[in-house]
């Protein structure tokens, strides 16, 4: 089986086409609450899944020359994964998926109906509890499923699965990824997970679960990341920690840079957003605090005024300091607080 640090830097290293209707026009007097997974009524539950089950079976309309690109959804997958460098471990790294969950939310609203707000899981409620994988967020009815089973296939990709959920190998089939890490490169694979400790396998091959690190992404962690007083020193905590960590301890389809093929990774990642809304604090000061580098080389030092990279996303480009405050500019929601 694979070591913790193989799978942490796999994924550091490996780790939309629609049209954007603005959230607001500059002024936020009303904004919409996101609320953790656990706040929400089944209704609200089922209807958040509906859209997002939805949105992968809608046909793409961007990237036509991407033989792998074939619905809404892979245009978002192929999006994050092709501008993996320019958005991962660097200074834009929390404004362009803070822009990239409003699309998203944008998309379930414009393309498949919902009418609900983009809920986030706040995974150091589990973590507290030592009990992440039993978490509701995995409920096979009122969640998104389970860990993968092995089934016995032969075919690449298709030996394990997501058995259990709403988005299970019978309902998803995915055309971007490797699920199999040892062999790169985009290929038909069902829906998978592979939750670990980074403890390798049992006598049995079997893959140890464990308690999933819990450790990495629990209160303490994130109490020391509300901790820092400089953007710089929190959001390279941020990412690299109980960010990264979650993405590991899930693994499967969560492992590469084609991550937004799992579901849960717009939960995951507003609740990242949500981290970085709750150290801004309503402050002035920090809602501009904004530093570090575009490039891992860090020769190109960034700037607040930058434009993020969207390729074909959109029409307009997205500029940092639209994407600082939740409640200005194009955003207009805040974040109930579970913690």
């Amino acid at each position: 089986m694979f070591s913790r640090s193989f799978l942490t830097t796999l994924l550091l290293s490996s780790l939309v086409a629609a049209r954007v209707v603005p959230a607001s026009n500059g002024s936020c007097t009303n904004p919409v609450v996101r609320k953790e997974w656990r706040e929400l009524t089944d209704g609200e539950k089922a209807e958040y899944i509906r859209a997002a089950v939805c949105l992968r079976g809608l046909p793409s309309e961007k990237y036509a020359e991407i033989e792998a690109v074939t619905t809404r959804m892979d245009e978002l997958v192929w999006t994050h994964s092709t501008l993996q460098p320019q958005i991962h471990f660097v200074a834009n790294f929390l404004p362009w998926h803070r822009w990239y969950l409003q699309l998203h939310e944008d998309l379930l609203r414009t393309e498949c109906g919902f009418k609900g707000t983009q809920p986030y899981w706040d995974w150091s409620i589990d973590a507290d509890a030592q009990n992440m994988p039993n978490s509701p967020i995995f409920d096979p009815v009122t969640g998104f499923g389970g860990d993968g089973k092995l089934t016995g296939s032969t075919v690449p990709g298709f030996g394990r699965c997501v058995v259990d959920g709403p988005f299970a190998n019978t309902n998803l089939t995915i055309a971007m990824g490797w699920p199999d890490m040892n062999v790169r490169g985009n290929r038909l694979h069902c829906f998978t997970r592979e939750f670990n400790s980074a403890e390798g396998s049992d006598e049995n091959g079997v893959t140890i679960i464990g308690d999933m690190q819990v450790t990495a992404y629990n209160s303490r962690v994130m109490n020391t990341i509300y901790g820092f007083d400089n953007f710089e020193g929190m959001v390279m905590m941020l990412e690299g920690l109980p960010h990264a960590q979650i993405h590991s301890v899930i693994f499967g389809d969560m492992g590469p840079s084609t991550s937004p093929n799992e579901p849960l990774f717009f939960l995951h990642h507003a609740n990242v957003d949500r981290a970085w809304a709750k150290w801004q604090g309503r402050n002035a000061t920090r809602l501009s605090d904004y530093s570090g580098f575009n490039d891992a080389a860090e020769t190109v030092s960034a700037s607040i005024d930058d434009e993020m990279p969207i390729l074909e996303l959109g029409e307009v480009q997205p500029i940092v300091k639209d994407y600082m405050d939740t409640q200005a500019g194009p955003l207009c929601y805040t974040y109930t607080d579970s913690t």
